[in-house]
């Protein structure tokens, strides 16, 4: 059956794009973006079971009469991720419909499994060791990492279960969005007086409504895919099928291997870009938008789509191309047209954005270096100039916008230390470290307590809180806040106890572990590169034999050096 090629109905494009649905008496409105993070994902995961359990103390104080608890109401609505970012996201998407213990410093922990998939899918799942492994270099060269740690660690994050655990602070249904760099592209048409053009968009996302049982029945957007969990939603797609988007965002590029996707051809319909007000004067169909045309008879004869109405491609890390999706995630609360109140005594949205990176940057090469250091150099850059949209993270740092929130780690002003420890070798010898791991785990705890208690508030005036508190109610809940100010996440349970940290890891990481699997991978990559003639492959031989040396040499002096400069050696 052909699949629709129209332009959007203008009824369903104000529905789902262009409608600002109002917030609910009493209730703040959150959207949470989790940026691009390699192995400091484990910062994020740390914030976000921190969260988690935050609002799970608060519903239960709520529900106990305790008449001091604070009666607004906050609601998830809205989880957006990128790269490592959109792995945490998937693990949360899963996590919310079971109860798991939250792994806090100086709690103890099973050698295998913690029973917490944020902690366990960092900690345990994701290291060094395993992606050196060479099994999947046998024939060919897919990437220079081994990625079946991935496939294994999806595996995991899909099938984690538990008690099952209603959280009425969860949006029906929750919306998930995970950014993608899509290889093959997607290409739009334009129609010209002289003619046509093509321009071909490589920065894709993918949504998803997740269900969870219990909640009321909800409409689904057009453009999204449906998760459930077997309570029989019509539409919903299997989990393992989720699990290859969320392989997909987080595939390194050339560091881990490209992910075959799938996905109903008829989503690009819904690519709906908002008119400014001199658009609005200066085009002659009236309308406040912009709906992007594919140009659908490219995609049928390349073969990217199919005549049923399949689109297949090729992804790698969403952060390639958007790695701070903040605007997805705006728009997903207020619609493209309209904003969300900024000011501290009207605002009743907001989006979150949690990003291990947002301190300190280091420059990159001002000479000209080898063709490796060129070359790296050039990832360097397109990592670094896709992390932010200067307007985003300007607003968000601004204290006078209560729309937008930033949680990073912070430099301590005594120490030369780094704010987190898995920031080296390009943000990767974390994986090389589970203490590393684990220290930057508590202190996304930390950090988000912190948050919590000081940073993430409104004026006292706002119509969010339902009224002024009492004093008792001050005393208990809003103890660290600024005057005038009211936290919209209060503390309470175990919530509210302080978070500690694990001794600054010194010691723990010794980069000679590493030499001979570094080796034996680069002798795997360049025997599976090799053309399959005999004296290519004794060439490739005797040169991997001198060359090995050297690339781990290399490595293992960079992480050395990092190593030294973090005061962790």
């Amino acid at each position: 059956m052909p699949f629709n090629q129209s332009e959007p109905d203008p009824s369903e494009v104000q529905k789902w794009f262009l409608a600002n649905p109002p917030v609910p008496d009493v209730t703040f409105e959150l959207a949470l973006v989790l940026g691009g993070t390699v192995s400091a994902g484990a910062y994020t995961a740390g914030a976000l079971d921190f969260l988690i359990e935050a609002l799970d103390c608060w519903e239960a104080a709520r529900t106990s009469g305790d008449p001091l608890v604070p009666r607004h109401r906050v609601v998830l609505r809205v989880i957006n991720g990128a790269s490592g970012g959109g792995v945490n996201a998937a693990i949360a998407a899963r996590a919310l419909n079971f109860d798991f213990p939250h792994i806090a410093q100086g709690m103890s922990v099973e050698q295998d499994r913690s029973g917490n998939p944020f902690y366990d899918t960092w900690i345990r799942d994701l290291t060094l060791a395993r992606f050196l492994e060479t099994s999947d270099v046998e024939s060919e060269l897919i990437s220079i990492l081994n990625g079946r740690a991935i496939d294994e660690g999806a595996r995991r994050i899909i099938e984690f279960a538990g008690p099952p655990k209603q959280r009425p602070w969860v949006a029906a249904p929750l919306r998930l969005i995970v950014t993608l760099t899509n290889l093959a592209g997607v290409p739009y048409r334009l129609d010209l007086a002289g003619g046509s053009e093509t321009f071909v968009n490589h920065a894709d996302h993918m949504r998803f409504a997740v269900s969870y049982p219990g909640q009321p029945a909800a409409e689904f957007r057009p453009d999204e895919l449906i998760l459930d969990f077997g309570q029989g939603v019509p539409g919903a797609i299997g989990w393992d099928r989720f699990s290859e988007f969320a392989k997909g965002t987080a595939a390194f590029p050339a560091g881990f291997p490209p992910r075959e996707l799938t996905r109903p051809v008829e989503q690009y319909r819904w690519r709906i870009l908002p008119k400014t007000g001199l658009d609005r004067e200066t085009t002659t169909d009236g309308r406040r938008y912009f709906a992007l045309r594919p140009d659908w008879a490219a995609m049928l004869t390349s073969g990217a789509a199919s005549e049923d109405g399949q689109y297949f491609f090729l992804v790698v890390d969403g952060g390639a191309t958007d790695n701070e999706p903040i605007e997805l995630a705006r728009t997903a609360l207020c619609g493209i047209i309209e904003q969300n109140p900024r000011d501290a005594d009207t605002a009743n949205r907001a989006v979150l954005l949690i990003d291990p990176f947002a301190g300190k940057a280091e420059l990159g090469r001002q000479t000209a270096g080898t063709f490796v250091d060129n070359l790296g150099s050039l990832v360097s850059t397109f990592i670094q100039q896709t992390r932010y949209d200067s307007r985003d993270v300007l607003l968000a740092a601004d204290e006078k916008v209560f729309s937008r929130f930033m949680l990073s780690p912070r430099q301590q002003s005594d120490t030369n230390r780094p704010a987190i420890t898995s920031a080296g070798l390009a943000a990767f010898i974390g994986f090389a470290c589970p203490a590393f791991m684990r220290y930057d785990y508590m202190l996304g705890r930390r950090d988000c307590r912190e948050f919590l208690l000081k940073d993430f508030a409104l004026a006292e005036t706002n119509k969010v809180f339902g009224g002024p508190w009492t004093q008792p109610q001050r005393d208990r809940y809003a103890p660290g806040m600024e005057a005038g100010f009211l936290p919209i996440i209060p503390l309470t349970g175990t919530a509210a106890q302080p978070q500690n940290l694990d001794e600054w890891p010194v010691g723990k990481l010794d980069p000679e572990d590493y030499r001979g699997a570094i080796e034996e991978r680069f002798r795997a990559i360049l025997k599976a590169a090799t053309p399959p003639t005999k004296w290519l492959k004794l060439a490739s031989w005797a040169g991997g034999l001198v060359s090995d040396g050297l690339v781990a040499d290399k490595v293992i002096a960079a992480m050395n050096d990092y190593l030294s400069e973090a005061q962790l050696a």
